[in-house]
């Protein structure tokens, strides 16, 4: 990239924070108070060309030097002082690194893994790119008769639901069908693999943040439990309700538990009071889609001969799809628009789609050092060898880091702060940096922020992280000179009763002071 085009996007970023931090502010200044627009004309972009594959240098200036000693007070006179703390801040006019605590060791990052899952994502797939999803059969239809099975194929569109059945069932019915003389069958055999990812927890499966990844997913693969008429019930009949909750008693305290079943959609509720609710993962969304394709159909005056099923790569039974027929096919948002609400929304389901589908599109030129197990890995574990390799070749981070799996759910991710801190000078610098900046959440505005830095209003834009015994935030913050500063703070071992974001957001806030 030409230092002009590098220029564009520093400016981009900083004109990002200003136009957030005027528009979201609390209290509209008068004409007075208000400060000239901050324009390429009147703001003097410093000619950045920070090379990624040379060491990052330690800033010795007084008012770095005193940043850092605030920064490093801060986590030692709070209550997590004995939690293990990663922090770096880099600055992207000359590269020089504001402040450094363990930037270079390896911390477990949560969900600010997204970052990367997302850099590689628009690098290698392009912000235009679009999924599909096909109505598939090993036969045409004749006389408004299919002979045969409707397949449901799944290649990995992260936002597929009601919408997009509704329009394949219309598609379907325009070309004249009235019966199928077989089933309805969810294929999600696009990708090979787990549709877990490495190093998840179990008991993390059953919530919506635990959702499987499937090539067929359906509605994010979750569901809603709730209290209808005094007793809880499930936004779906897919998930069976049995519950053993009792009514509120005197002089007890009001709790409740969920439970669903690992490989089931069985949840069991118990405890006592009137309020039971969560999101729930919900197991096989390829047959969940299935069930509600035909239900579909048959609404529309197709009959159905056939039940409901699903197959995967394992399934011997699946349809040879390269010699299908294509029937009916739907589109997704673009990556940009999928990599935005993920981003905002921190959907651990939409970062490991992304992983799968580069893993699939691109895994051959990351292969595993044994070819033997580069021949058997699924997609999934191609994709974060993919996303490893990339991390290496482009200089942000070195051979020692672990990626596991693409939303940072994992146990096994380890990365450095120093990485994110080096992805997010290559975001940029790239040709989808407007893409990538505009899909963080905003201090105080918006997303997993909406809540949070409200002393750094609109003068943060950063993804957040957060698992048991961890947290995270990692991003650029607009210094109270207008310089841009890329930052990662990673808490790990946070075994107190409240988690850090507190200190995190204190350690955010005074970048931009």
């Amino acid at each position: 990239m030409n230092k002009n085009a590098k220029k564009q996007n520093l400016v981009l970023i900083f004109l990002y924070l200003i136009f957030v931090s005027a528009c979201f502010s609390p209290d509209k200044p008068s004409q007075s108070e208000t400060a000239s627009p901050v324009n390429e004309e009147n703001f003097e972009v410093p000619d950045t060309n920070i090379n990624l594959a040379q060491p990052l240098a330690i800033s010795n200036e007084p008012k770095d030097v005193a940043l850092c000693e605030k920064i490093n007070r801060t986590i030692e006179e709070s209550e997590f002082a004995n939690a293990r703390w990663g922090v770096i801040a880099i600055g992207l006019k000359d590269g020089r690194v504001v402040c450094e605590k363990d930037g270079r060791k390896l911390f477990n990052p949560a969900s600010i893994q997204k970052i990367l899952t997302s850099i590689v994502a628009l690098d290698r797939l392009g912000a235009a790119f679009r999924w599909q999803t096909k109505i598939l059969s090993g036969k045409e239809i004749e006389n408004g008769i299919l002979d045969g099975d409707v397949i449901l194929y799944g290649q990995g569109a992260p936002d597929f639901d009601e919408i997009g059945l509704e329009n394949l069932a219309n598609q379907l019915q325009a070309k004249g069908l009235k019966q199928v003389k077989g089933g309805v069958v969810g294929d999600e055999s696009y990708f090979k693999g787990d549709d877990i990812g490495d190093g998840w927890t179990w008991n993390d499966l059953q919530w919506h943040y635990g959702a499987e990844a499937g090539a067929l997913t359906f509605r994010e693969n979750q569901a809603d439990v709730f209290m209808k008429d005094g007793k809880p019930v499930s936004s779906t009949d897919y998930l069976q309700v049995q519950s053993e909750l009792e009514p509120k008693q005197a002089g007890k305290t009001e709790a409740y538990g969920i439970k669903r079943g690992l490989a089931d959609n069985q949840v069991y509720i118990w405890g006592n009071g009137e309020k039971a609710s969560g999101q729930l993962a919900v197991h096989n969304s390829a047959l969940w889609a299935a069930k509600n394709l035909k239900t579909l159909l048959e609404q529309k005056g197709i009959e159905v001969e056939g039940e409901a099923k699903s197959v995967n790569w394992k399934s011997k039974d699946r349809l040879n799809v390269e010699n299908a027929v294509e029937l009916a096919v739907v589109e997704s948002k673009t990556l940009a628009e999928i990599v935005q609400k993920m981003n905002k929304r921190s959907i651990n389901v939409y970062a490991e789609l992304l992983l799968r589908t580069v893993g699939k599109r691109f895994g051959d030129t990351a292969p595993n050092e044994s070819r033997q197990i580069t021949e058997v890995r699924g997609d999934d574990s191609a994709g974060a060898s993919l996303i490893k390799k990339f991390l290496r070749e482009n200089k942000v981070a070195t051979d020692e880091i672990q990626i596991r799996d693409g939303s940072g759910l994992s146990r096994l991710d380890f990365v450095t702060p120093e990485a994110f801190g080096r992805a997010l000078i290559y975001a940029a610098q790239s040709k989808f940096a407007d893409v990538f900046i505009g899909s963080l959440p905003i201090a105080a505005t918006d997303g997993t922020l909406g809540g949070r830095l409200g002393k750094a209003k609109g003068k943060i834009l950063a993804k957040t992280g957060s698992i048991t015994f961890v947290n995270s935030l990692t991003g650029y913050a607009q210094a109270a000179d207008g310089e841009i500063l890329t930052f990662a703070i990673i808490s790990n071992n946070v075994t107190r009763k409240f988690d850090s974001s507190r200190v995190i957001d204190s350690i955010a806030t005074s970048l931009t002071e």
